[in-house]
């Protein structure tokens, strides 16, 4: 399998919902009358009890999604076509979600509820399957432990600069009375990630390709000791006086592949 992966991206706008959202649920109504489409401000006021319950909601869901929902997809559909859909309507997410506020007071908070289960789903049809395919793309499991601290440590970076990033947009949005300018622009980077998607492939290596050869198994063929080798060993050490030394490294010779034991 050789894949490319949008989770560089993924990792990016993911925290960054995670930063603006509680800001955006804490943030006092705005007074000013919205000038449609995109200059308004305000959030929804809610205090931190409010907000708890609602990510805890949301970390059950979440539980739920990557538990039962994921597979259940994955096995109907595969793991890149999963992938390849959720990553696609994931943007428009973050350009809705600033008009929530927009909403009439009664459903306000179903608008935000329906967000953040867009958000919790999308994710868990995403994660697991780059995790998978980034796993079934190493051409030898020697490599592995190197792609996935690659993987990890390039990760992190885009979770350390995605919340800086976002963070000082949205302020600045703020200034000039558009608070969704930090949304939409993590909805830029979402597209990035969706563009990306459409260039990944599920490929199967011919098992003749020189690439597939199992490298673990051949280290092991050239470590094999000969069975004489341990006769010759045993065999010093029960008699050590019959035995010298360079009687005993005449027959300590590795088993090379292709080498047969003559009776």
């Amino acid at each position: 399998m050789r894949i490319s992966t949008p989770s560089l991206t993924n990792d990016s706008h993911t925290i960054s919902f995670d930063q603006l959202m509680p800001i955006f649920l804490s943030s006092r109504p705005s007074e000013v009358s919205p000038e449609m489409p995109f200059k308004f401000t305000g959030g929804f006021g809610m205090n931190s009890k409010d907000e708890g319950a609602l990510m805890v909601a949301q970390g059950f869901y979440a539980m739920f999604a990557q538990a039962a929902l994921f597979p259940l997809l994955a096995k109907r559909y595969g793991c890149l076509k999963v992938l390849k859909a959720a990553v696609m309507l994931w943007p428009m997410l973050y350009f809705l979600v600033p008009y929530t506020v927009l909403l009439p007071p009664q459903y306000r908070v179903l608008g935000i509820c329906f967000c953040l289960l867009w958000r919790t789903t999308a994710q868990a049809l995403t994660l697991t399957p780059n995790n998978i395919m980034l796993t079934n793309s190493a051409p030898s499991k020697l490599v592995l432990g190197a792609i996935n601290g690659v993987a990890g440590s390039s990760a992190s970076l885009c979770r350390a600069f995605g919340p800086t990033v976002t963070g000082y947009i949205y302020s600045k949005g703020l200034s000039i009375g558009v608070s969704g300018l930090g949304w939409w622009v993590t909805g830029l980077v979402c597209i990035m990630g969706a563009v990306e998607s459409l260039l990944m492939e599920e490929t199967k290596i011919n098992s003749n390709d020189a690439g597939a050869i199992d490298d673990e198994q051949a280290i092991s063929d050239h470590t094999m000791i000969s069975p004489l080798s341990i006769d010759a060993a045993i065999a010093a050490a029960t008699r050590p006086e019959e035995r010298s030394i360079e009687d005993l490294s005449e027959v300590l010779i590795p088993l090379h592949p292709g080498d047969r034991l003559e009776a």
